[in-house]
């Protein structure tokens, strides 16, 4: 984990909140995601709320890092059940 990752209960309780409202996809690639990543990184003055989070699998969200949230051509197909 990062110097800026959160940690306890509260932040697990969110971490698998996420997950369940993501399917445990991952927001990137669409594999199954483990992890929760922020979409603006704590470095760069992202919150824990969950508007500012997706779910990852363990390869993006390392990948990723501290780098914006960055447009890609998979969508989860529940984003669009509310529409």
């Amino acid at each position: 984990m990062s110097k800026h990752s959160s940690r306890g209960t509260d932040w697990q309780r969110i971490r698998l909140s996420v997950l369940d409202r993501d399917n445990h996809q991952c927001a990137y690639c669409g594999r199954e995601a483990t992890e929760v990543d922020h979409i603006v990184a704590k470095a760069n003055g992202g919150t824990d709320t969950p508007s500012n989070l997706v779910a990852a699998c363990k390869p993006c969200n390392g990948r990723k890092s501290d780098h914006p949230l960055i447009r890609n051509n998979w969508y989860n197909k529940r984003w669009l059940t509310n529409v």
